[in-house]
């Protein structure tokens, strides 16, 4: 039987993306951007914007939490395609 850890029905990243920024270990996501996407690295930097937190990988790219449907393997209990 395949399994997969999931956040809590309404869970948030958010502390998971903290925890990683804090530890200095690389993020690995699925994202929201007119489609899924994958972005990997570094957080360089947690911020607020626009109400919401976001986070910036080293390469640049910007992030907003809510966005997220998986960090390193831990998808929201929403996400369904895989």
């Amino acid at each position: 039987m395949d399994t997969r850890q999931t956040l809590p029905a309404k869970g948030s990243f958010y502390e998971q993306i903290k925890t990683l920024f804090a530890d200095k270990q690389e993020a690995s996501v699925l994202y929201e951007d007119n489609g899924v996407t994958r972005a990997n690295g570094l957080i360089a930097e947690l911020f607020d914007k626009e109400g919401d937190h976001w986070f910036r990988l080293a390469d640049g790219t910007e992030i907003r939490i809510g966005s997220l449907y998986a960090v390193n393997g831990t998808f929201s209990s929403d996400y369904s395609e895989c």
